[in-house]
C-alpha cells in the first residue's frame, strides 16, 4: 500500500465517509409535491404574495368540518400579488397539473405534515389572483390539537396562520361528538368599505356560532354593534332608541358564519358614511349578543383605512400580514 495513504490519520477516513454519505443530499431534488418543473421564483423587489384574510376565514368554517373534522376550503380566496406567470396549457396559471404550484401544507404541532391542499388559481383585476382547493373535498379528519397552515409558491412559503381544533359534544351515547375551530374567528372582525369609498356606506363584518346549537334547533342571536368614537356614539346596527328590543336577529349554527350588518347613525335616521368611521379619533366597536357582550375592538383613526403594523405593507412581517385589499380593514377584539 501506498506509504502516505497508510499512514493518514483515522478521522480523515472518517471525514471522507461523511463526505460521501452527505454529498447526494446537497443535491438532492426539491419536494415534488411543493415544486413544479417551473420552479417560480419569489421576486424580493415586487411587492410580496399574500391572501385576503377575510375570505380564508370564509372559507375554513363549514358544517362538514364540525360533522367530521375534515378542513376543506370550501369557498374562492383572493390571493394578491402572486409572481407573474402564465400557462398556455391551463387558464389558471397556478395548477397542480401543468402550471406552477401554490400549496397550503396543514402542519400538527408535532411537525408532521396532515395535509397537502393544492389550488388553481388564476389573474383577475390587478392585483388580484382568484384560488379555488382542488384536491380537498374529502380530506382525513384533523385530530384535537394546534395546527399551522403555510401557504407556498413552489416550496416558498409566503404565508402562515395557526389555528386549533376542539372536540365537543359526544355527551350522551344519542350524540355524535363534533369538531370545532378555535382561532382568528373570534379574535377579529372588520370593517368593509365598498370600493375604499369613504362617502360609501360601511359594514362591519363578525364571525358568530353557537358551539351549542343543534340542526333543526339553530338558536336566534340578537346582535347589537356600536361605534364609538372619542367616546361619542357615531354609528350603530340593531340599536333603536324608540324601539322596545333591537331588531337585528341572526340565525346561530355551530360553525363559525361570517355576518354583515350595515351601519346607521346614532339618531337611526340613516345609513352613515364611511368617513364616520376614518375620521381622526379612537374608535371602540361594542358588540352585544343577546344583550350580553360579546366583546369590544380598539383601533385608531387619521382620516383614512387604518393600516396598524400588520395591515401595513411597509412595515408587516409577510407571514403575518393581514391584506385587506384597499377596500377592508381588520379590528382585534380587546375583551
Amino acid at each position: 500500500m501506498n506509504s502516505t495513504l497508510k499512514n493518514r490519520p483515522k478521522n480523515h477516513w472518517l471525514a471522507l465517509l461523511a463526505l460521501i454519505l452527505i454529498a447526494p443530499l446537497a443535491h438532492a431534488a426539491p419536494d415534488a409535491e411543493l415544486t413544479s418543473q417551473h420552479e417560480i421564483r419569489i421576486d424580493p423587489d415586487q411587492p410580496f404574495p399574500s391572501l385576503l384574510y377575510s375570505d380564508l376565514l370564509k372559507s375554513m368554517s363549514d358544517q362538514v368540518f364540525w360533522e367530521q373534522g375534515k378542513l376543506r376550503f370550501f369557498e374562492r380566496i383572493r390571493f394578491t400579488f402572486l409572481p407573474d406567470f402564465n400557462d398556455p396549457r391551463h387558464i389558471a396559471a397556478y395548477n397542480p397539473d401543468t402550471g406552477a404550484y401554490l400549496v397550503s401544507r396543514i402542519t400538527a404541532a408535532s411537525g408532521d405534515v396532515v395535509q397537502n391542499v393544492r389550488w388553481e388559481a388564476r389573474r383577475e383585476a390587478f392585483p388580484i389572483w382568484v384560488g379555488q382547493a382542488v384536491n380537498n373535498s374529502d380530506p382525513a379528519p384533523l385530530s384535537p390539537g394546534a395546527y399551522s397552515a403555510t401557504w407556498m409558491i413552489d416550496g416558498q412559503a409566503f404565508w402562515k396562520m395557526d389555528f386549533k381544533v376542539v372536540s365537543a359534544g359526544g355527551s350522551n351515547p344519542y350524540e355524535q361528538g363534533h369538531f370545532l375551530l378555535e382561532g382568528p374567528w373570534s379574535e377579529r372582525a372588520y370593517i368593509y368599505v365598498p370600493n375604499g369609498n369613504l362617502s360609501q356606506t360601511p359594514t362591519f363584518n363578525l364571525f358568530l356560532r353557537d358551539a351549542d346549537a343543534r340542526p333543526g334547533q339553530w338558536t336566534d342571536q340578537i346582535v347589537v354593534i356600536e361605534v364609538f368614537r372619542d367616546g361619542k356614539l357615531v354609528a350603530q346596527h340593531g340599536h333603536n332608541a324608540g324601539a322596545s328590543r333591537p331588531a337585528s336577529i341572526v340565525q346561530a349554527k355551530p360553525w363559525w358564519i361570517a355576518h354583515e350588518f350595515s351601519l346607521r347613525s346614532a339618531e337611526n335616521d340613516g345609513f352613515v358614511p364611511a368617513s364616520e368611521l376614518t375620521a381622526p379619533g379612537a374608535y371602540e366597536v361594542r358588540v352585544t349578543v343577546n344583550d350580553e357582550l360579546w366583546g369590544r375592538y380598539r383601533y385608531q383613526a387619521n382620516g383614512s383605512l387604518p393600516r396598524p403594523r400588520r395591515q401595513n405593507r411597509d412595515s408587516a412581517e409577510p407571514l403575518t400580514f393581514l391584506e385587506g385589499l384597499t377596500d377592508r380593514f381588520y379590528v382585534e377584539r380587546a375583551d
